[in-house]
């Protein structure tokens, strides 16, 4: 039994019958070809996407492109379209792939004069970076047996800015760098680490400034993982290789900080905290009779 849908003007038809109308359309328009000898595509207005894999006679949007007429290239075929507005109308498509005359109408294709520009940029960019890389060559080739001081400023305030924002805080308070506040363009106060760190290390001797990287490789391993913020120090770790070849006993610096967060927990509550005035009674008011 055939479903009923009712119309605006309130006749009904049946929902199968337009369907009907437009398969009639395509198979005279398929019949008319057939008789000049020519065997149409069918084609659906649907994108290749929604297909699944079904319907392996029929050719949906993505697979063709259009052409303007019959023979534009010698891939051309004649198609019938066979649903939405235009079912039944007849025009002509290329499947080919690499076809010399369609594909252009895909993509865009640059002037004589664009081409020339892109050349010319491609060149610069190509000069830039091997120039760069041979730059680089010429001075490994002259760099010195040990550090000069330049080298190990830069060095060292190379490490520094690579280390991210967490990090250089941790070094300024392991240091004790005062953190003066600047105003960025958009006009919010912040810290520039990276500025007061190029001071710091300026001012450092040498040998103090070699103690700095080794702190600065060690820095990231005082975060501890949100996920698990309990979890110990891993043995691989540099903090914990660094403690083993300089003899620090980690597990005895840990049960002093044990001892000393307890025993600070533990501490009388009218010793950590000061006591409090003694609330005053309200005086009440007392309305006198007259």
């Amino acid at each position: 039994m055939r479903r009923k849908v009712q119309r605006r003007d309130g006749s009904v038809r049946a929902a199968g019958s337009n369907r009907a109308k437009v398969e009639a359309l395509v198979q005279i328009q398929v019949k008319l070809l057939a008789e000049k000898g020519e065997k149409p595509l069918r084609v659906s207005q649907a994108p290749a996407w929604q297909t699944n894999g079904h319907a392996k006679d029929l050719l949906f949007e993505g697979q063709y492109r259009r052409a303007k007429a019959k023979g534009e290239c010698p891939n051309t075929k004649t198609a019938v379209l066979i649903d939405g507005k235009g079912a039944g109308s007849i025009f002509y498509l290329c499947q080919a792939e690499k076809c010399d005359v369609h594909n252009r109408v895909t993509r865009y294709q640059p002037t004589p004069q664009e081409q020339a520009q892109h050349k010319k940029e491609a060149l610069a960019e190509r000069v830039e970076k091997l120039s760069r890389v041979r730059i680089l060559e010429a001075i490994r080739k002259k760099l010195p047996d040990a550090f000069s001081r330049p080298d190990l400023e830069m060095v060292a305030l190379d490490y520094f800015r690579r280390l991210g924002h967490d990090n250089h805080r941790r070094l300024s308070k392991l240091y004790a760098w005062e953190e003066k506040k600047s105003k960025t363009s958009c006009g919010a106060q912040t810290v520039d680490y990276e500025k007061i760190a190029a001071a710091a290390v300026q001012a450092m001797k040498a040998a103090d400034l070699n103690r700095f990287l080794v702190v600065c490789a060690l820095v990231s391993d005082l975060y501890c993982p949100g996920y698990n913020p309990r979890q110990s120090l891993e043995k691989n770790s540099n903090l914990a290789r660094a403690a083993t070849r300089y003899k620090v006993e980690s597990a005895k610096i840990g049960a002093a900080v044990r001892a000393e967060l307890s025993k600070a927990k533990d501490k009388p509550r009218s010793e950590t905290q000061p006591a409090t005035k003694p609330s005053t009674p309200k005086s009440s008011h007392r309305k006198q009779s007259k």
